[in-house]
Formats: C-alpha cells, structure tokens, sequence
C-alpha cells in the first residue's frame, strides 16, 4: 500500500489536481470481501467509483450496491465476460437482472 500512496504523491507533484479519478476494479467473486478492500483503498488512494468484473459467472454482485450505498461511490462500469464489448456502462435495470438472476426477457 506504501507503493500506491507513492504513486499518488508523485501525480500529485506533477499535476496538484491529480489523480482526477481512482476507480477500483472489483472481482464479483470476491462476495462481502469487496467492502473491506474498499475501505482500505478508499483511504490509502482516494477511490472516487466502482468496476464490478465477473458478473458473468455464479457471483452475481449484490454486494455492488451495498458498497455504492455504504460508501457513496458511482458505480462507472460493469464486466460480464471476457471481450472487449463485455466491459459495459452501469446499468441500474442490467444490475438488477444480474442480482435477480433474470434474463432481459424476464425469465430465470
């Protein structure tokens, strides 16, 4: 963690209004984990929003909206697979499928 405080003091001497964003990528595997590597990347390098990767899988991310809440972090982006098209812009109706586990036609 010493290295990523690091990090942002180093932007932070080049441009003193870096870092704009820091996004944390979250594993949906990771389950109720996720909230306390949240906690502690929130206080060594400032995260300003949330990428929820793996909803693809049997994880289905219900903890992205208990840490959104907890922490009061937008959600920016979310991974249902492995292509380039599969990383997509949060979509509250596509989450709440997703936690459902419900298609877009409305079948489990």
């Amino acid at each position: 963690m010493d290295e990523l405080a690091k990090i942002r003091r180093v932007l932070g001497r080049i441009n003193p209004a870096s870092p704009h964003d820091v996004v944390l990528v979250l594993d949906a595997t990771t389950g109720q984990n996720a909230l306390s590597q949240i906690e502690v990347f929130k206080e060594v390098a400032g995260v300003t929003g949330l990428v929820m990767t793996k909803l693809d899988g049997t994880a289905r991310g219900g903890v992205l909206v208990a840490a959104a809440e907890k922490y009061g972090l937008p959600i920016h982006a979310i991974g249902v697979g492995e292509g380039m098209t599969d990383l997509r812009p949060f979509d509250a109706n596509e989450v709440a499928r997703i936690i459902a586990g419900v298609d877009a036609g409305g079948r489990k």
